[in-house]
């Protein structure tokens, strides 16, 4: 089964590059980081470019309007950290577009099903992480 190992692979790259990576000084020593805290310009960057990631990839999602304003929330240093995260994460959800697999292109429509359904449980609705950032953008 080489092509559920490439979907699993897929999606796992798309997930692992959407995680934020550890910098020192981003949270005090002997506080464990809140992973999808939006007050931090760091996860908020990150889960905004999930969300426009998203709306990119996968099909009817749309950023809410609490997605959008996450950008008007940072200013100076902290925006710069921001929106480098933001581009980051949005880049790896549209290098996954790119994807080719020449025998069967059914691998790559999976793992972007994959990669939509875990981020729609992750910021959709009643998401587990930062909920309401993505939405259905037609009624399903």
């Amino acid at each position: 089964m080489p092509e559920h190992r490439l979907v699993v692979s897929l999606a796992t790259a798309i997930f692992a590059l959407s995680l934020p990576a550890a910098h020192a000084g981003d949270t005090p020593i002997g506080q464990p980081a809140k992973f999808g805290d939006l007050t931090n310009p760091r996860d908020a960057g990150i889960r905004y470019g999930q969300a426009a990631g998203m709306a990119s990839v996968c099909l009817d999602m749309k950023p809410t309007a609490k997605a959008e304003a996450l950008s008007t929330t940072f200013t100076g240093e902290d925006l710069e950290k921001f929106k480098v995260q933001a581009d980051t994460v949005l880049k790896s959800w549209k290098k996954t577009l790119a994807c080719a697999h020449t025998a069967d292109p059914n691998p790559c429509r999976l793992a972007h099903q994959m990669s939509c359904k875990e981020g729609y449980k992750e910021i959709g609705p009643a998401g587990s992480v930062a909920p309401g950032l993505i939405e259905m953008s037609k009624a399903q």
